[in-house]
């Protein structure tokens, strides 16, 4: 009696990522001066993703497979909402942002892309509208960073 094995041809996106990016990754970030807090938070998160959903090394420059360099090209506010005595209630952010891969084979290739989220302002406390903007920020950032992740696992299937 014989036993047929058989799979569905499942890759996982991180093992398309892995072959563009190599096995260590240095991440180049440079920052948007009106929101330094924010563009720290987006490389410590890209570095979480280089590990977590890559598995990858985080590597000095001189030690790495790939560098990424992350420019934060714009981050812009629009109201969305007003109250009935013409306040701005609700605003959306957008960031946008180039990520570039240059690797040791001189591949080098760049990645512009965008996100936003919604937020709304306090009018009695301007703390908590400036908390709402940081976390409306960095969750315009993550949309851009999965589009990347997204993009590099194309650019590995075909490398």
């Amino acid at each position: 009696m014989g036993v047929l094995l058989s799979s569905c041809g499942y890759v996982p996106s991180a093992s398309f990522a892995q072959k563009a990016l190599g096995d260590s990754v240095f991440v180049k970030l440079n920052v948007n001066l009106p929101n330094p807090e924010n563009s720290v938070e987006l490389k410590d998160e890209f570095n979480k993703i280089i590990i977590s959903r890559f598995q990858n090394k985080i590597a000095n420059a001189d030690e790495s497979d790939s560098i990424i360099t992350i420019d934060i090209d714009k981050i812009t506010d629009t109201h969305i909402a007003v109250s009935s005595d013409a306040f701005a209630t609700y605003y959306r952010v957008s960031v946008f942002t180039t990520y570039t891969y240059d690797d040791k084979k001189g591949n080098k290739r760049s990645v512009s892309g965008s996100g936003y989220f919604d937020y709304n302002i306090s009018l009695d406390n301007p703390l908590t509208t400036h908390n709402n903007r940081y976390y409306a920020i960095n969750q315009a950032f993550l949309q851009t960073i999965d589009r990347f992740v997204a993009m590099m696992a194309y650019e590995g299937q075909y490398r």
